[in-house]
């Protein structure tokens, strides 16, 4: 079995201020690149060398993955890894939204609905672990993206904090949740 470990980018300045990211971007405060240190130290502990790397382009993402891969190490970068699309929603504050879930709300503002999302998101990783050699793999990805991957797999979940770590098995096609 191949490991998986999908990890939600760091804390960022919009995160702190409520306000909807999707595909807009925001740096990460001192606090998002200590978590990815942290989260760094926790594979380093624990004996986890990645085979590969991945992140969304997204630079909130692309820079937690740089931080927990260190130096030199390269990272492919896979656009289907992005957050959810909100479309004109994007900038606005969180505070203003339905509760969720949110199901095709952000269609009528040009977004994307969670159903494409969660396809999307799955396929990108069954791609990636579906590879030769691809044994122990980073990928570095969004809140709510990290959230349709965990309800594909275990049926229910809440989206994951900043920095948080999901470590899923991958066999023969399908993802199983494991222990982290």
């Amino acid at each position: 079995m191949a490991d998986l470990y999908l990890v939600r980018h760091g804390q960022t300045e919009l995160n702190v201020q409520n306000i909807l990211q999707g595909w807009q971007d925001s740096p990460l405060t001192e606090h998002g690149r200590e978590q990815a240190l942290g989260t760094r130290a926790a594979f380093e502990a624990r004996g986890v060398a990645f085979d590969h790397a991945y992140s969304s382009p997204l630079g909130r993402a692309r820079r937690t993955a740089e931080l927990i891969v260190g130096e030199g190490r390269s990272i492919e970068l896979v656009d289907d890894l992005r957050e959810w699309h909100l479309g004109s929603l994007e900038g606005t504050s969180n505070r203003k939204m339905p509760a969720q879930p949110w199901g095709d709300y952000p269609v009528a503002f040009g977004g994307e609905s969670e159903t494409q999302l969660r396809a999307r998101m799955v396929a990108a990783l069954s791609r990636i672990m579906a590879r030769s050699q691809h044994n122990c793999v980073l990928a570095v990805s969004h809140g709510s993206a990290c959230q349709e991957v965990l309800e594909y797999v275990t049926g229910g979940g809440e989206q994951p904090d900043n920095g948080a770590v999901l470590h899923f098995g991958y066999r023969d096609g399908a993802f199983s949740l494991l222990d982290w």
